[in-house]
């Protein structure tokens, strides 16, 4: 192979769409591995639900729907360990056809090789999260919805946080009631600025209630200075007003929309939200910090794999590198889990806990990429 002094556009092409290719057939064989995992796990609850009278009954096209649903989150989970077998793979092949060797004896480092890799992996993590996690997030929804369904959902006996506040459900005597207020109170009893929206037994709107405040005492929600309004817009003054409800009041806390169900646009905004009403954004804040370092982890496997695979020039498959590099890539990725998860229980920090796993493995990948092309250059003299 005979390459010139200027940049060997054409080398670096080739190299490229290479890496390229075994990291789509290990993307695709993770895909269809846990898309089969998910239908036999979705077919095996539809199974044990089948008794239930007021379930509508999952057929084989429902479970294979839901199925598909997930696939673009798992897409987005998985791509970190596609570069890194895709990777492995390929690198593997460069050194049994002496691709590296013909290479490194032509002048070109490492650092050279991997550069326009590198780039094409990060514009592939940044994809993942400017398109893909909106996808993701809106197909996620709609699963959830399709698993209310099929399979039934918990009693909500929790105050539900979004964009517009506080949200719960509650049931009074032949009425549903859906009550939203803007502010709580620390003890979770009291509610201020209220709207409540009243439904009958059919889910047919009866009415609409405003109140300044709300508080729950013993199966009993009492409204205080407020108004209603009727489906025919007939308007009542009230001082107070009481329902009678079923929960007890003492069970009720505070939940925030899921962290992977929030577009990562929406995630300043909505962690704004939180602080001011002084709810615990750790679990939130991670998981944003995880997005954004998304696209360093994929370039972190493929800095990891080359490092280690490409130390060797020997044609052979030594399978104790190859199983090194697995290792060492499944391992950053469950420490950042585990480091993960003490983040969101508090014992660390979340700037710490959110960016630490994926830089240290980025620092790493970097040091033994470094480590080789300075071995290179030093036998080469």
């Amino acid at each position: 192979m005979f390459i010139t002094n200027n940049q060997p556009i054409i080398l670096y092409k080739y190299l490229t769409k290479d890496i390229l290719k075994y990291f789509l057939f290990a993307l695709f064989a993770l895909v269809i591995l846990i898309f089969f995992i998910d239908f036999i796990e979705l077919f095996r609850r539809s199974s044990n639900k089948a008794a239930v009278r007021h379930l509508v009954k999952a057929e084989v096209f429902d479970i294979i729907n839901m199925a598909l649903l997930k696939i673009s989150g798992n897409i987005q989970k998985i791509l970190p360990f596609a570069a890194l077998i895709g990777s492995i793979a390929c690198f593997n092949q460069w050194r049994k056809k002496n691709y590296y060797i013909v290479c490194k004896t032509s002048g070109i480092s490492l650092w050279k090789i991997l550069s326009p890799i590198l780039v094409s992996f990060f514009l592939i993590g940044l994809a993942s999260i400017i398109i893909l996690n909106p996808f993701a997030t809106l197909l996620s929804k709609k699963y959830d919805n399709l698993q209310s369904i099929f399979f039934g959902t918990k009693n909500l006996k929790s105050l539900s946080f979004d964009t517009k506040g506080f949200w719960i459900k509650q049931i009074s005597k032949d009425s549903y009631l859906l009550i939203n207020a803007s502010k709580i109170n620390e003890n979770l009893n009291t509610l201020l600025d209220v709207n409540i929206f009243v439904y009958d037994n059919d889910k047919n709107f009866e009415k609409k209630i405003h109140a300044n405040r709300a508080v729950f005492s013993e199966q009993k929600l009492d409204l205080f200075e407020g108004r209603v309004t009727n489906n025919n817009s007939k308007l009542e003054i009230f001082k107070r007003l009481t329902f009678y409800i079923k929960s007890n009041p003492q069970n009720l806390n505070v939940a925030t929309i899921e962290p992977e169900k929030i577009f990562i646009f929406d995630f300043p905004g909505y962690l704004k939200q939180m602080q001011q009403y002084g709810l615990n954004t750790s679990q939130h804040l991670l998981h944003f910090f995880r997005l954004i370092c998304h696209p360093f982890l994929i370039i972190s496997m493929i800095l990891l794999s080359a490092s280690l695979m490409l130390r060797s020039s020997e044609r052979k498959i030594e399978v104790g590198i190859v199983s090194l590099s697995l290792v060492v890539g499944f391992s950053l990725y469950f420490i950042g889990d585990f480091i993960f998860a003490l983040g969101s229980s508090e014992k660390l920090p979340p700037l710490l806990s959110g960016f630490g796993p994926t830089l240290i493995g980025l620092f790493a990948g970097c040091y033994l990429t470094s480590d080789i092309d300075d071995a290179n250059m030093k036998n080469s003299k």
